[in-house]
């Protein structure tokens, strides 16, 4: 019985061990040729740091102090901002081809200015910006509803 007992519990003390491998990762070094393009593109995304060019990186940097970096007062000016003019483009959107939309109409926003107007099955719209002197015409199908 005692000797029984003694093979049982030696068994899984002697199976638990064995040795240790190493398998190398990088294919230069041995290892899987398939990770090389894994590791490459690891590499390069962690390369921009040094291959942006001095004067970008300035540049860079004073955008983000121009925009508050992440200075959460002006990220919260930043949100109100763009929540506000979502608003705003989605009434004008309303004004232009909702249900109930008008025919003409003109609509200025920040030296923004946006002129539509309905002509037959097709509607004109010519958005210009004041700073820029920059244009687009849109030319668009009326929707039928």
């Amino acid at each position: 019985m005692v000797l029984t007992l003694t093979a049982v519990i030696s068994l899984p003390l002697q199976a638990g061990a064995r040795d240790l491998v190493y398998a190398p990762v990088n294919p230069t070094f041995g290892g899987n040729p398939l990770n090389g393009s894994y590791l490459l593109g690891a590499a390069s995304a962690n390369n921009y740091r040094y291959t942006e060019s001095p004067e970008s990186k300035r540049e860079r940097r004073q955008q983000q102090a121009l925009t508050g970096g992440t200075d959460p007062a002006a990220q919260f000016e930043r949100q109100i901002t763009a929540s506000l003019l979502s608003q705003i483009a989605s009434t004008v959107g309303q004004q232009i081809l909702g249900e109930n939309a008008r025919d003409s109409g003109t609509f200025s926003v920040g030296g923004t200015n946006v002129q539509f107007n309905r002509i037959g099955g097709q509607i004109n719209i010519d958005i210009t910006e004041a700073s820029t002197g920059g244009r687009t015409n849109i030319q668009i199908p009326v929707p039928q509803y």
